[in-house]
């Protein structure tokens, strides 16, 4: 297994960066691999040389010659109509650097300083809302309204929590391994029309979750699990996929990923380093297409109109395209600016890029959250940060 393997990169990948001579991974790509396998967005600033196209083009490939395959076997993740019908965290409904598994029930935050979190699609009817939400947590205490108490122990890993709502008596509980640790919530009377939904706050931590789906290691006499509960109890989230969403299947013009950049030279760069790295992927292949304005239109038109999975490109020639409808933008899963720093520098691209996030859906068809990767050379450049968070917060 390659040091890349590790990372949990596909040994088809490994292969290929083993054969360029890449032995180890550098700070950046250590760092930025597993958080965009994750699901998080990205926020990378590295010298020249310092290995960020592999960073974000690995783990890219990646995901999306995953999905190719899923769909060529007729697998998917997440699928719209289980919106409603099962519990899960879904993954837009948390911040930037907590991710979430396929079957959104392992949430995972390697942070070690900030807080982050993610909530569930269903929430039960008389327990709350996310502005009065009752917790415990990992040091021994209980928390609501900003308001921290002693109960129960402390715990950590290798432990399970479970989370008791009486809706008899209108109280909340939890247990440790199997013990009760008694009522640490009444539920105030102004929430009981009010719905809470499962809710978690992680730093460097990762916790898998069972909603009932799976059979429970103790379950308190007198309850059941929250998946299990009627109907008439649940709220559904309105921030979730419609469940009456249509399953689209993909045009061959509509890029699972689109990479910018500042020049036609770097954007040759960036395709060819994609043709290197996926040299082993196949059965699926993934069809990668270079836009730019030196080529001729006609010739980048028979490559999208065949089918094109990612798209490297300069601002002004796939706005165009867009513009005019030869590329659909129904599919973009990864959004991704490299050289940002340059990119905003040059003061006629900033605005295109804001014009194509603007139309880009924030969840695809197939309940996939679009994810942002913005590379900058420059380190600590102030307006790659501030136009990161903007488009980050137009998102959510």
């Amino acid at each position: 297994m390659t040091a890349f393997e590790e990372l949990g990169m596909l040994p088809e990948l490994g292969k290929a960066v083993d054969e360029m001579e890449w032995t180890l991974p550098t700070d950046i790509q250590s760092e930025a691999i597993p958080a965009i396998l994750g699901g998080g967005d990205v926020l990378m600033a590295a010298e020249t040389g310092s290995g960020k196209t592999g960073a974000f083009c690995l783990p890219v490939l990646q995901i999306v010659w995953e999905a190719l395959r899923d769909s060529m076997l007729g697998k998917t993740h997440k699928p719209a109509t289980l919106v409603g019908k099962r519990l899960y965290f879904f993954v837009h409904l948390r911040n930037d650097n907590l991710a979430v598994d396929p079957d959104g029930l392992l949430c995972q935050s390697r942070d070690p300083k900030a807080w982050n979190g993610a909530r569930c699609t269903r929430g039960v009817l008389g327990k709350g809302t996310d502005s009065n939400g009752f917790g415990y947590g990992g040091t021994g205490k209980k928390s609501t309204n900003k308001q921290f108490d002693n109960y129960g122990t402390s715990f950590t890993l290798g432990d399970t929590i479970g989370c008791m709502l009486d809706l008899d008596n209108s109280t909340i509980a939890f247990s440790k391994n199997g013990k009760h640790l008694g009522k640490a919530f009444d539920i105030p009377q102004k929430l009981k029309n009010t719905a809470l939904f499962p809710a978690v706050v992680l730093k460097n931590a990762e916790i898998r979750f069972n909603f009932g789906d799976s059979e429970f290691k103790n379950l308190p006499e007198g309850y059941i699990a929250v998946s299990k509960a009627e109907s008439e109890n649940v709220l559904v989230s309105p921030n979730g996929v419609s469940s009456s969403a249509p399953k689209k299947v993909a045009e061959p013009n509509a890029p699972a990923c689109i990479i910018i950049e500042p020049t036609k030279e770097l954007a040759e760069q960036t395709n060819g380093q994609l043709e290197t790295f996926k040299k082993y992927l196949s059965k699926p292949s993934i069809r990668n297409a270079l836009v730019i304005g030196s080529i001729p239109m006609g010739e980048q038109m028979r490559l999208i109109s065949s089918g094109v999975d990612i798209i490297t490109c300069t601002p002004g020639r796939v706005e165009d395209l867009i513009q005019s409808g030869k590329i659909s933008l129904s599919n973009v899963r990864f959004f991704i600016l490299d050289e940002a720093d340059s990119l905003i520098s040059a003061k006629t691209h900033l605005p295109t890029i804001e014009r194509i996030h603007a139309a880009l859906p924030k969840i695809t068809a197939s309940g996939e959250r679009l994810q942002m990767i913005v590379c900058s050379a420059t380190l600590h450049n102030f307006d790659v940060k501030k136009l990161a968070r903007k488009m980050r917060e137009k998102q959510d």
